[in-house]
């Protein structure tokens, strides 16, 4: 029988009367970690911190501002980098860490700079000078439009904070949450508002993008909706929406929804509703949906002998796979032939002035 390479048949974890070593320990435990989306490297585990209650690992300014931040508790998996087979480490903060970053990075008289909180694993086995994880304040340069360092070596970027010239503290405000969470090998992987999806995944890989709400499944080469057929509702308004006012010479939006971005094509129903209240009988108004490439439906209506009336436009389009949200709103206009008047909508209640989606995804 031929002999075992060292770096292709490793020896198995916990072998009994094999010699396991440091590499071996952690390859072995790596395989119950969530795969890295490296494609070039399939035995990696993905680095992160493991998600739990209480924010694992959030750096966070003091109540009352000072030169220190604190770092929540928090487990990980920092898979190493310093050889394909390094295996991964399996770290711990076992409690609350303060760090003087002020210290570490001090605030220059003209110029801020950016300041990285990394959790850092070192191993002699590498060409450290120790062994060990620790969590830690690297300094970046000043500069008019500052940049983060470059940290080398194997460790999860915690959070940046920026540290403003001639700053005598640091606040919430000045730090960037950096973290990324990972999972148990067939996890669903939780992704922070600042990531995107893998651009390499496996298929059957589980997400849920915290920001949109999206539960989602690698399927070939591209992100779908975890539950096929699934439906997603929006509306009746953002934030600040509706609004009254009236239409005149002018056209007068008084509602919008946003519908988050999806990796994969949807067709949506539309419904908006309006209660309006006209100056005149005979007047012609249009009550209008409009998406960011134009119309997608007109109710066109009169006052009436009341001069009060309630609307409805429906409507559909199929929208693709984008990475940009899309904006959908209502509005009032006059139609053709109309010269004066106003067209008020007289209140905000959902009842009246709602904008409602429904998205169903398609092939």
């Amino acid at each position: 029988m031929a002999d075992i390479e060292p770096d292709f048949e490793r020896d198995s974890g916990w072998l009994s009367g094999g010699v396991v070593d440091a590499e071996d320990a952690r390859l072995a435990t790596g395989v119950l970690a969530a795969a890295s989306a490296d494609p070039g490297n399939p035995i990696a585990a993905r680095t992160g911190i493991k998600p739990g209650p209480g924010s694992p690992g959030a750096v966070e300014a003091a109540e009352t501002p000072s030169r220190y931040v604190t770092v929540r508790p928090f487990q990980g998996v920092i898979q190493g980098t310093r050889k394909t087979s390094a295996g991964a480490y399996l770290i711990t903060l076992a409690q609350q860490k303060t760090l003087d970053v002020l210290t570490a990075a001090p605030a220059n008289s003209s110029n801020p700079r950016i300041a990285l909180i990394v959790a850092q694993q070192t191993d002699r086995q590498y060409g450290d000078e120790s062994d060990g994880m620790l969590v830690r304040v690297v300094a970046g340069a000043p500069a008019v439009t500052p940049v983060a360092p470059t940290v080398t070596g194997d460790l999860i970027p915690l959070a940046s904070v920026t540290v403003r010239a001639n700053a005598g503290a640091i606040t919430q405000s000045d730090i960037k949450d950096l973290r990324v969470s990972t999972v148990a090998a067939g996890g669903v992987l939780p992704l922070q508002t600042h990531e995107n999806l893998p651009a390499d995944g496996f298929s059957g890989q589980r997400v849920y993008d915290l920001e949109t709400g999206l539960d989602l499944v690698r399927v070939g080469s591209a992100w779908r909706p975890a539950v096929t057929g699934s439906v997603q509702f929006f509306g009746p308004a953002d934030t600040g929406w509706p609004q009254t006012g009236s239409a005149g010479a002018a056209n007068f939006t008084f509602n919008q929804v946003t519908v988050p971005a999806a990796p994969y094509p949807r067709l949506i129903f539309i419904t908006g509703q309006v209660m309006v209240s006209c100056s005149g009988t005979d007047e012609r108004w249009d009550h209008v949906l409009r998406g960011p490439d134009g119309l997608i439906s007109v109710a066109t209506f009169h006052g009436g002998p009341t001069r009060l009336i309630s609307t409805v436009a429906t409507g559909h389009m199929v929208i693709p796979a984008t990475a940009a949200p899309l904006l959908l709103a209502q509005y009032l206009g006059r139609g053709g032939g109309v010269t004066t008047g106003t067209a008020t909508v007289p209140t905000v209640s959902p009842v009246y002035t709602g904008l409602r989606v429904v998205a169903f995804p398609v092939p």
